[in-house]
């Protein structure tokens, strides 16, 4: 076994196999003449290498950095890809209204011959991010992991996994019922604030456009579907980076900010362009979106409540190591707006904020 202390050389980690130790290089001649015929066990050997600390603080912000990089990366080849996708969608609507198609075929061609541009542009957005999503996966460790293996395209990169520092998600036992809470609460008080918006007359209500157990049924499997999704992607991997770089209230901040920018960047109802198949329309709408940032109405009627709602899912993912109460507040909100928006309409529009 070798000396705790040895003159010259100073541990500074310890791995298997009896005992290995790690010796950083000072006064490194004096140490080998020391050693020389003191050990004689074959089990035992040094190794006389520098040791390298890996800098997570300094790997941690550099993902930070990755991340927004990789949002704006989507919404840039979301913008360039939407024409594209509109005319495809619109052309395959012209062709089935004079075909006989499948089911899905059709249904998905009497979506698309409804849909509007910014409706387009959304769903072009999703798909540029889960088209860059596995590229950005291997970038955050430079395609390996912390013991130098590849990665694969179905394994989260050690960033993602939370391999030191930050916040690990932890198995939750009662992970139902906080979800169940987080859904109960909010859905409570939606339905509480449009009682007293449907009273007030600012709200009134309206017959639905399908039948209730259909229109329940749909709402919440959009709902949990969409909550699952953007909670894994937001709280679970994008605020776990967040959290292995900065004190957790300072990654609180930020990753509600991100949560907020991003669906903030999402077409509204009432945005439009003048020519939809006009080439770079997607680049013409997303100067749109970002001229938003400059409008009182839209910073206060729309950024703020999302800051606010990402404040509360990034803050229950902290408080409870878990994602399922976020899962549970996001599913909630989500239902509550689809539900409220097909039963109810707006009977007047204030001018002022």
């Amino acid at each position: 076994m070798l000396p705790a202390t040895t003159p010259g050389l100073r541990p500074t980690c310890c791995v298997g196999f009896r005992s290995v130790r790690c010796w950083s290089w000072h006064s490194l001649e004096a140490g080998i003449k020391d050693l020389q015929g003191k050990f004689t066990d074959s089990r035992a050997f040094i190794l006389l290498t520098p040791c390298h600390h890996v800098p997570v603080r300094g790997e941690a912000s550099s993902d930070v950095v990755k991340v927004w990089l990789y949002a704006a990366a989507s919404v840039l080849l979301g913008a360039w890809f939407s024409p594209i996708l509109f005319n495809a969608g619109k052309a395959l609507a012209e062709v089935s209204q004079d075909k006989q198609t499948n089911g899905p075929l059709e249904s998905l061609a009497k979506v698309c011959g409804k849909a509007t541009f910014p409706e387009f542009f959304s769903v072009s957005v999703v798909i540029a991010a889960v088209l860059l999503f596995l590229p950005f996966v291997e970038w955050l460790r430079g395609g390996r992991t912390v013991s130098g293996e590849k990665n694969s395209l179905l394994r989260l990169a050690a960033a993602g996994r939370n391999r030191s520092g930050g916040q690990r998600l932890l198995k939750n036992q009662s992970g139902v019922r906080q979800i169940a809470t987080g859904f109960a609460w909010v859905t409570g008080v939606f339905f509480l604030i449009a009682g007293v918006l449907l009273v007030a007359g600012i709200f009134a209500w309206k017959p639905p456009g399908a039948h209730p157990v259909k229109l329940l049924a749909v709402a919440l499997t959009i709902a949990f579907g969409l909550a699952i999704v953007q909670e894994l992607l937001f709280r679970g991997i994008a605020m776990g980076i967040f959290l292995r770089a900065m004190r957790p209230a300072a990654a609180l901040g930020l990753s509600a900010a991100f949560f907020a920018i991003v669906h903030f960047m999402m077409p509204p109802q009432g945005v439009n362009v003048v020519d939809s198949e006009a080439p770079g329309i997607g680049f013409e709408l997303l100067g749109k979106l970002v001229g938003q940032f400059s409008e009182p109405r839209a910073v206060f009627g729309s950024l703020l409540p999302l800051l606010a709602l990402g404040f509360v899912l990034s803050y229950s993912r902290w408080r409870t190591a878990c994602l399922c109460l976020p899962i549970g507040i996001h599913a909630g909100w989500i239902f509550a707006n689809g539900i409220l928006g097909s039963i109810t309409v707006a009977t007047s529009r204030p001018d002022s904020l």
